[in-house]
């Protein structure tokens, strides 16, 4: 079983919306899928005018795909959206879910780990996507990324400490 991430985001106006994506079965042309805990079971088939057919629960939809290098856009009708399938360890790593609302921003463990380095102290101003820190987790040294700019105004683990899934590691100050 795979587990994924799917962002949608419309192309014209509408704010992304992240669905947990989770593969039960695929078999080349069909495949069944929990999305957001609902079982969803998909036909696929490529046509030859380039549009893929896909069939779900007695619907049919013809919808076109083009590959943006990182992206995905499928245009249906006249709907475009744009898509980002992004796995567990990426978007642990790029700190996706670990930032609070306005005012700061929480980075937490996504897996169970170790801290290896801590380049960063109380009081250091970080930018969006700065290592903050290095867990091991299952024999990889993984850098944690800030997920917003801003001081740093709390460290709750030290190096050497090992950590739980969702674990506090740090706190961002974003209105400093």
């Amino acid at each position: 079983m795979a587990t994924a991430w799917l962002t949608q985001e419309d192309v014209i106006g509408g704010l992304p919306r992240e669905q947990r994506v989770e593969i039960l079965e695929d078999n080349g042309d069909t495949v069944v899928a929990l999305v957001d805990g609902e079982r969803v079971a998909l036909a696929l088939h490529d046509l030859a005018d380039g549009r893929i057919e896909v069939r779900s629960e007695g619907q049919r939809r013809l919808i076109r795909a083009r590959d943006l290098g990182g992206e995905i856009l499928l245009v249906e009708g006249g709907e475009q959206r744009r898509y980002t399938i992004t796995d567990e360890r990426a978007r642990w790593l790029r700190g996706a879910g670990g930032a609070g609302g306005a005012g700061g921003g929480e980075i937490r463990a996504s897996m169970p780990g170790r801290v290896v380095r801590l380049p960063v102290a109380v009081g250091d101003v970080v930018e969006a996507g700065s290592v903050v820190a290095v867990l091991e987790a299952m024999k990889m040294e993984n850098d944690v990324k800030a997920p917003v700019g801003g001081k740093v105004a709390e460290i709750a683990v030290a190096e050497g400490d090992a950590v739980e899934q969702k674990a506090l590691l740090l706190r961002i100050d974003t209105d400093a």
